[in-house]
């Protein structure tokens, strides 16, 4: 089946919405394993068991090579019994499980410690357990030498702490699961309980904790990144094939902007239509030659109805005009009569003046 163009655009539409979802979710996965390990504390996790033990042949091999499948296949292989889940929820909440005050402990259990047993100091443990004895003894000294219990009790608590130890000497960060942590929290929790000095052992638990927090969460990373790379790779053909559609469908889209809200027949009868089109097109120019007739008729009118306003304008120009003549001629006709009087007026004052200074020269 041919993708159209159109399903093209949507699919890479599409991949370009759920690219942008997994580059946001990369970075949130990002953030959250530098909140949870400081830069450089996964791989400081994994060599100091190293460090501190001695390399182990038997852990050569770099399990981080391994599909993601396969890792899981082998956490699944090394799980003990009990509730484990690797979900957001688990992983978010193992720091808190470790913490969290138990009411009832159990002592888990170990294998390989059913073979025989040898004494060092008071303490009657499996032989496989005695070099992880004497190591805690080396370094922290007795941490029983507080506790109360009775001496039974003292050697099954310092058989499952050594197991628990020993598991950690043993183990990469790699190898381990929630439901091996939280075993070893188990046997720790107890020793404290036993008020053995034990509070090394859990400080150090809970940065494997981190550590192994940290792993998860970057093979989380890892899996985003690849289907990332997987869809831009996708994206990326998608465009191509794209483009090759666009390219070598040209001329069957052009063909169909001819026929689209047209009959499909059109082009079958060439006379006929010719004969049509040329209709169309005198009607097309009848149509126009009306619109440009009822524009002109308009425009008359208007101009019309601009010259009768002019022409009563200008009357009433020129009547104002001639009204302002009339005013002219009688504005000098009261100005002479006017003149007329200051002077009859002015002969009058002199004519008394001299009457009143003759009247005078009789007396």
């Amino acid at each position: 089946m041919q993708i159209t163009a159109d399903e093209q655009a949507a699919e890479i539409k599409h991949l370009k919405e759920e690219n942008e979802q997994l580059n946001a979710e990369n970075s949130r996965l990002k953030q959250k394993i530098e909140l949870l390990l400081p830069h450089g504390q996964l791989e400081h996790q994994c060599v100091s068991a190293q460090d501190h033990h001695g390399s182990r042949p038997e852990a050569s091999d770099r399990l981080s090579s391994l599909q993601t499948n396969e890792l899981k296949n082998l956490q699944q292989k090394n799980s003990e019994a009990g509730t484990c889940s690797n979900d957001d929820t688990s992983i978010s909440d193992l720091l808190m499980k470790i913490d969290a005050d138990q009411t009832v402990l159990r002592f888990p259990h170990f294998s390989g410690l059913d073979g025989k047993h040898v004494t060092i100091g008071k303490y009657c443990l499996p032989l496989s357990l005695h070099p992880t004895l004497k190591l805690i003894i080396k370094v922290y000294g007795d941490v029983a030498a507080t506790s109360k219990m009775n001496p039974r009790v003292t050697e099954s608590i310092y058989r499952v702490l050594c197991a628990s130890i020993k598991e950690m000497h043993d183990l990469r960060l790699e190898q381990i699961t929630e439901c091996r942590i939280l075993k070893w929290r188990d046997a720790i929790k107890i020793a404290l309980r036993g008020n053995f000095k034990v509070n090394f052992a859990m400080e150090h638990l809970k940065k494997i904790a981190c550590a192994y927090i940290g792993l998860m969460e970057h093979q989380r990373l890892e899996e985003v990144a690849l289907r990332i790379s997987k869809l831009e790779a996708e994206l990326s053909a998608s465009k191509k094939e794209h483009s090759k559609i666009c390219e070598q469908s040209k001329v069957y889209m052009d063909t169909a902007k001819e026929f689209i809200g047209k009959a499909v027949s059109l082009g079958m009868f060439k006379a006929e239509n010719r004969c049509l089109e040329e209709r169309n097109r005198r009607r097309h120019r009848m149509m126009h030659l009306d619109y440009l007739e009822q524009s002109i008729n308009e425009y008359k009118r208007e101009n019309t109805q601009i010259m009768t306003a002019i022409q009563v304008t200008t009357q009433r120009y020129l009547d104002i005009e001639t009204e302002n003549i009339v005013l002219r001629a009688e504005l000098s006709e009261l100005s002479a009569r006017l003149q007329s009087l200051n002077e009859i007026e002015s002969i009058s004052l002199m004519k008394e003046s001299n009457d009143g200074t003759g009247g005078g020269i009789q007396s």
